[in-house]
C-alpha cells in the first residue's frame, strides 16, 4: 500500500482519471486538525463541499474526531459502513476505510453493490405487486363511480335537510329568546320615564319650599347640592338618554324581526312572499360579513315585487349566492343585486367585482362537492343547493356569467306563479 507521503506527492500531478471522476469511489485526504488535503469527485459529492464550509461535520459515524484520536498504524483505523450527512434530512452510507499514517488520514468508500443489487429487487417486486392493485383499482373504478355519484345526492340532500332545520330551529329560538327581555327593558324604559319626571317634579317642589323657607343659608345650599351632583345635566339629558334607549331598542326589535324573517321556521310550504322583505332579511343575517370585508352594497329592487315561492329555501339561495360573491372578492369590493319582473317572470341578479371564473371551470361549479377552496374551508354544496332549490323546487333556472378580471354574475329566473 502507499504510503501518506506518496499520495499526497502524487497528488500533486494528476491522479488517473478513473479516480479523480468516479461517484461510486470516494477518496479523500485529511490532516488531523480537520483540513482537507484532496478529495475526488465521489468525496466532494458525499461532503456536500460547494455547500459545506466544514466537511468533518459531515462524519456522522464514526466522528472525524474518533477517528483523528486513533494511533498511527498500518492497518486500517476503521472498516465498515461509514454515514455521512447534516445530521437531519441528509444521510448517505458507504462501506469504508481509514488509515492513520503519519499526520494524515485517507478516507476510502464504496457503494455496497450487492445492497444496491437487492433493493433493487425490492423495488421491481413492489411496482409488480402495485401494478396487480392499479388493474384490481381499475376494474372496480366503474362501480365505486356510480355508488359514489348515489350518495353524494342522497349526502347533498340529508346535509340540506339538517342545515335548514338546524338553522332554523336556532335562529327562531334565538330570536323567541331575545324577545322577551326586550319586551320587559322597553316596558321599564318607558317607566323609568315616568318614574324620572315625577321625581323632576318633585325636586321642583323641594326646591321652591327651600327657596321660600327662612334660613338665609338654605338657597346657598340648594345651589351646592345642584352644582355637586350635576342636576341640571341630569335633568337635561335624561330625554335625549331615553329617546336614544328605545331607538336602540327599536334596532334590536328590527334585527329580531329579520331573524324570524329569515328563518322562515312556520313557512316551509310554498307562499306568496315580498322579494324586498326577503332579501333585506337575508342581508341582515349576512351584514356582519359585508362590514367585515368592507364590501360595499348596492341593492335596487322593485318594492312590491310579490312571487310565490319557498321562503326558507329562497333565502337559503339568496345567501349563498351573497356569501360566495363576497368570498370572491378582495376587501373593498362591490356586490349588486338587482331584482324586476318580466312578463310572467322575476329576474334576480348577483354580482360581484371579483377576479371571475375560469372557463375551464365554469361548467363545474354547480355540480356536488366541487369547490376551489382548500380542504377544510369549502364543502361544494352551497351553489349545488342554490341550482337544485330554484331549478326543481321553483322551476326556474340558475345560470352564472363571468369574465377574467370582471367578477360574475349570478341570474335567477322564476316563475310569478309557481304551480
Amino acid at each position: 500500500m502507499l504510503s501518506i507521503e506518496e499520495i499526497l506527492k502524487e497528488s500533486a500531478s494528476p491522479l488517473p482519471k478513473i479516480w479523480e471522476e468516479s461517484l461510486s469511489l470516494s477518496l479523500g485526504v485529511f490532516d488531523p486538525e480537520g483540513s482537507l488535503c484532496y478529495a475526488n469527485r465521489g468525496m466532494r459529492l458525499l461532503l456536500q463541499l460547494e455547500e459545506n464550509p466544514v466537511p468533518t461535520d459531515w462524519f456522522i459515524n464514526p466522528t472525524f474526531e474518533r477517528l483523528a484520536a486513533a494511533p498511527i498504524s498500518p492497518e486500517p483505523i476503521f472498516e465498515g459502513f461509514m454515514t455521512f450527512g447534516d445530521g437531519r434530512q441528509i444521510s448517505r452510507a458507504v462501506l469504508g476505510k481509514v488509515y492513520r499514517q503519519k499526520n494524515h488520514l485517507l478516507v476510502a468508500g464504496e457503494y455496497d453493490v450487492m445492497e444496491l443489487d437487492r433493493l433493487n429487487r425490492e423495488v421491481l417486486d413492489a411496482n409488480k405487486e402495485i401494478n396487480n392493485l392499479q388493474r384490481k383499482l381499475l376494474k372496480e373504478k366503474a362501480t365505486l363511480e356510480h355508488t359514489l355519484d348515489e350518495l353524494r345526492r342522497t349526502q347533498e340532500m340529508l346535509i340540506q335537510s339538517e342545515k335548514m332545520n338546524a338553522l332554523g330551529q336556532l335562529v327562531a329560538g334565538v330570536a323567541h329568546e331575545i324577545n322577551n327581555p326586550i319586551a320587559y327593558v322597553s316596558s321599564n324604559v318607558h317607566s323609568l320615564g315616568d318614574s324620572f319626571a315625577d321625581l323632576s317634579e318633585a325636586f321642583s317642589d323641594l326646591e321652591g319650599l327651600i327657596r321660600e323657607s327662612a334660613d338665609p343659608q338654605s338657597p346657598a345650599r340648594l345651589e351646592k347640592i345642584r352644582q355637586d351632583h350635576d342636576i341640571d345635566f341630569v335633568l337635561e339629558d335624561f330625554g335625549d338618554l331615553r329617546s336614544a334607549t328605545l331607538d336602540g331598542l327599536d334596532r334590536v326589535k328590527k334585527i329580531v324581526e329579520d331573524l324570524r324573517n329569515f328563518s322562515r321556521l312556520d313557512e316551509s310550504d310554498q307562499k306568496r312572499v315580498d322579494l324586498l322583505e326577503n332579501l333585506e332579511s337575508v342581508l341582515a343575517i349576512a351584514g356582519p360579513e359585508l362590514k367585515k370585508q368592507r364590501i360595499e352594497l348596492d341593492i335596487e329592487v322593485d318594492k312590491g315585487l310579490l312571487m310565490d315561492c319557498y321562503p326558507a329555501l329562497l333565502n337559503q339561495v339568496f345567501m349563498n349566492l351573497i356569501i360566495n360573491g363576497v368570498q370572491a372578492m378582495e376587501p373593498g369590493g362591490i356586490l349588486t343585486i338587482r331584482g324586476w319582473a318580466e312578463e310572467a317572470e322575476i329576474l334576480i341578479t348577483v354580482s360581484d367585482t371579483g377576479m371571475g371564473i375560469p372557463e375551464e371551470i365554469r361548467d363545474q361549479i354547480f355540480n356536488p362537492f366541487f369547490t376551489t377552496k382548500p380542504v377544510g374551508q369549502g364543502t361544494g354544496l352551497g351553489l349545488s343547493l342554490a341550482y337544485r332549490i330554484i331549478t326543481d323546487k321553483h322551476k326556474g333556472t340558475l345560470t352564472v356569467d363571468s369574465s377574467p378580471d370582471k367578477g360574475a354574475v349570478f341570474t335567477i329566473t322564476i316563475p310569478k306563479e309557481n304551480p
